[in-house]
C-alpha cells in the first residue's frame, strides 16, 4: 500500500483512533473498581483478617493434597481445578488487600502471602500493574484434563478477567503485557462465553469485555480498515450490552464507549 492510500485509510478512520480520553478514564475507573473489588463499594477499612488467612491456607493444603492424591488419574482434572479455584480466591483477597490500603498489603495480607509462597502457590505481583497476577497455570492445565463442562466455563471465566483486568494499568487502551494477537484471542473468548455461562452476572460480565475488547481493538490495530471493521463490531456488541443490561453498573461506561465509537448521540 502506497503511503497516498495510508493517508487516506487513516483519515477514514480518524473517528476510531481518537476516542475521547474522558471516555478511557471512566471505563478505567470502573473496571479497576470492578476487577480489585468485584461488586461490593470500596471501603477503606476491608481487610483479611486472621481467621480468613486460616480458612484460605486451610482449603489450599486440602486442594493440594487432593491433587497429589489424584495425579494421574481421572480426577486429576477436578482436582486440578479446585487448586486453581483456591488460587482465584487467593489472588483477589490480596488485590482488595492492596487496594483498600494505598497499595501495601496489612499484616494479615502478608501472612497470606508469605505463607502461600512457602507452598509455592502465591500470586506474584506485578509492578507493572500494580497487582498480583492470578497464577493460571493450575485452570489451564485443568482445562486439559477431564472436566465437566461447568468446571470447565468456570475455568474458562476465571482465565478471561485475568486477561482482561491484567492487561492495563489505568488506561485500558494501553495495553501491558498482551500484544495484539493475544487481544483477538480474548475477544473470540469472551464473545464464546457471553453466549453460554448460565449464571447471569457472569454472562453479562463476559459481555462487557467483549464489548470493551473490540473498542480496545479498534483502537489498536494498525490497519485503518481494520480499524473501522472492529469499531463497527464493537459499536454493534456495545449497543447490544447497553440494552440487554441498562441497569448494570457497566452499562454507563459502555455507553460512553459508544459515544467515542459515533454509536450514540
Amino acid at each position: 500500500m502506497t503511503d497516498y492510500y495510508l493517508i487516506a485509510g487513516f483519515s477514514r478512520a480518524d473517528k476510531v483512533w481518537k476516542l475521547s480520553r474522558l471516555g478511557g478514564m471512566a471505563l478505567a475507573f470502573l473496571v479497576l473498581v470492578l476487577s480489585v473489588l468485584g461488586l461490593r463499594s470500596p471501603g477503606a477499612h476491608e481487610t483479611i483478617d486472621a481467621e480468613g488467612v486460616n480458612a484460605i491456607l486451610a482449603t489450599t493444603d486440602t486442594a493440594a493434597a487432593r491433587l497429589k492424591s489424584a495425579a494421574g488419574s481421572a480426577a486429576e482434572g477436578e482436582a486440578m481445578f479446585a487448586l486453581g479455584m483456591v488460587q482465584v480466591e487467593a489472588t483477589a483477597v490480596l488485590n482488595r488487600d492492596l487496594a483498600a490500603h494505598s497499595g501495601q498489603l496489612t499484616f494479615n495480607g502478608q501472612s497470606l502471602q508469605k505463607a502461600l509462597a512457602r507452598r509455592n502457590l502465591a500470586p506474584r505481583l506485578d509492578d507493572a500493574i500494580g497487582r498480583y497476577r492470578l497464577p493460571t497455570a493450575s485452570l489451564e492445565q485443568a482445562l486439559h484434563l477431564s472436566l465437566a463442562r461447568s468446571d470447565a466455563l468456570r475455568a474458562r471465566f476465571e482465565l478471561l478477567k485475568a486477561g482482561f483486568y491484567e492487561s492495563f494499568v489505568l488506561d485500558p487502551f494501553q495495553l501491558v503485557g498482551m500484544n495484539f494477537d493475544d487481544l483477538d484471542g480474548q475477544i473470540a473468548e469472551a464473545k464464546s462465553l457471553a453466549s453460554v455461562l448460565s449464571i447471569p452476572d457472569e454472562a453479562e460480565e463476559a459481555a462487557f469485555i467483549h464489548g470493551i475488547d473490540l473498542a480496545r481493538a479498534a483502537r489498536l490495530v494498525r490497519e485503518p480498515d481494520a480499524a473501522l471493521a472492529y469499531a463497527a463490531k464493537a459499536r454493534a456488541a456495545l449497543g447490544s450490552f447497553a440494552e440487554a443490561y441498562p441497569e448494570s453498573m457497566r452499562a454507563a461506561s459502555a455507553e460512553i464507549i459508544l459515544k467515542s465509537l459515533g454509536g450514540s448521540e
